[in-house]
């Protein structure tokens, strides 16, 4: 039986170049329902919000689903039953059947990133990673290298998604009827036939320019998101947090950290040390998180100690301690908060 799970996560959206030229900061009184937030990431890896009108997927064709039901599915790396290892499935879009090389080398390429990142290289050969050969009628994705260049793919990959330029954007629900036809099913990574800049992140799965080298580090932060259910520690300059305590590990009201107490004072790897630094969830005030530039805050920084362990867990969680090399049980390798 398939295993399917993901954590809902703030829509999450890349942008290399003119992030500066972009409305930054809290909704303005013109946002209606009509829009929606999305991440902008500067060159920098710093990160900003910005609102674009809402995206609207087409449901899936009868056709598309038989397409999708018929994807041949290789495994990357296969290190045991589904039911006990962690699930990662790989769909590209915009590759044409004589293509299925380039998919490969690209999905390789992004797993390769992932597998070199703490903890996933803890877990490295205990992860399952499932390609599902998704074929297009056309190479390539839409608005690449330029606007009104149109392509026919089968998942609808294009730049300029709510007219920002490096938004790779796609159908999520025909990526998905894609991903399940893996054995198991933990996340989810799309890569696009492009070597542009650019990407996005999604409720269940991130987009990533499949032949772009810097690009990984998109799936990297979302899977800190839908894996490990972290927040994010940036913030929008002005805003002041007023909610409750919130549900995810690595933010909090508390200004004296108490929430991490175990780690206050550790050095993190993501430079300096754990504390309680006020700004995070999108908020500058009256909210804080426990390092100062974490994978979570600036896109080129690991994890802090939270994260790590926070990752740790969800990760390890879904393998089985004997599958552990090396182990006869699982013992995760940060302490906890």
């Amino acid at each position: 039986m398939r295993r399917r799970r993901f954590r809902l996560t703030a829509v999450t959206v890349l942008l290399f170049a003119l992030a500066a030229s972009l409305p930054i900061g809290s909704a303005s009184a013109g946002a209606t329902d009509a829009t929606e937030w999305r991440e902008v990431f500067s060159p920098d890896g710093g990160i900003t919000r910005v609102r674009i009108p809402e995206q609207a997927d087409r449901a899936p064709t009868a056709r598309e689903l038989r397409a999708a039901t018929a994807a041949t599915v290789t495994p990357l790396q296969n290190t045991g039953p589904p039911a006990e290892r962690f699930d990662l499935v790989i769909v590209g879009d915009g590759y044409t059947a004589s293509q299925s090389g380039l998919l490969r080398q690209h999905a390789e390429a992004k797993w390769a990133e992932i597998a070199t990142t703490e903890p996933w290289s803890k877990y490295r050969r205990s992860v399952n990673v499932w390609l599902v050969n998704v074929v297009s009628n056309q190479s390539g994705v839409d608005n690449d290298p330029t606007q009104g260049v149109n392509r026919d793919t089968a998942l609808d990959m294009a730049f300029f998604c709510g007219g920002l330029e490096r938004l790779l954007c796609l159908n999520e629900a025909k990526a998905q009827s894609y991903a399940r036809q893996a054995p198991g099913m933990d996340a989810i990574v799309a890569v696009g036939n492009t070597t542009k800049y650019g990407g996005a992140g999604y409720p269940s799965l991130a987009t990533v320019a499949g032949g772009n080298a810097q690009s990984g580090r998109i799936a990297i932060h979302e899977l800190g998101h839908s894996v490990g259910g972290l927040a994010d520690e940036y913030y929008t300059p002005g805003t002041t947090y007023s909610g409750g305590e919130p549900s995810e590990p690595n933010v909090t009201r508390d200004p004296r950290g108490s929430k991490w107490a175990s780690y206050l004072g550790r050095p993190t790897p993501d430079g300096g040390f754990i504390s309680a630094y006020e700004g995070a969830h999108q908020y500058a005030y009256g909210i804080y998180r426990p390092s100062q530039d974490s994978l979570m805050r600036n896109i080129n920084k690991p994890f802090n100690l939270i994260g790590l362990h926070t990752m740790d867990r969800a990760i390890g969680s879904k393998i089985r301690s004997t599958a552990l090399p090396g182990t006869g049980s699982h013992t995760p390798r940060y302490d906890a908060p």
